[in-house]
């Protein structure tokens, strides 16, 4: 079964800051990189609309947004680097997700109290 996939306007906006940190981040390569990174993401996230229900949940699941149940996939688009959190929630009536965010691994929890 193919879900439709939405992205917010928060998850579009994770990933139109984490081009733009590629690019301010490395001069020589950083919009090749920013690229690479976004070819992969939408092949993960491509992946994810065809079997959302094989992830687990995120560990802000009840404690951000508690109405939700919120899953994450782990997206590694560089083999020796850390991974994003994709966040998103399935609506089965509707046969959708929508990402809700895309947080790199090292940054903290994301929790209603959160500045971030």
């Amino acid at each position: 079964m193919n879900w439709t996939l939405l992205l917010s306007s928060e998850a579009e906006n994770c990933i139109e800051e984490q081009l733009q940190w590629y690019e301010e981040n490395d001069p020589h390569e950083g919009a090749e990189r920013g690229a690479t990174w976004l070819d992969k993401l939408e092949a993960a996230l491509e992946q994810l609309r065809q079997h959302p229900e094989r992830h687990g949940f995120a560990p802000e699941n009840g404690r951000w947004l508690p109405h939700l149940a919120i899953r994450q996939l782990r997206f590694r688009p560089w083999k020796s680097k850390p991974a994003w959190r994709v966040l998103y929630v399935l609506n089965e009536k509707r046969s959708s997700l929508t990402v809700l965010q895309i947080r790199h691994e090292k940054r903290p929890l994301f929790t209603e109290a959160s500045d971030d």
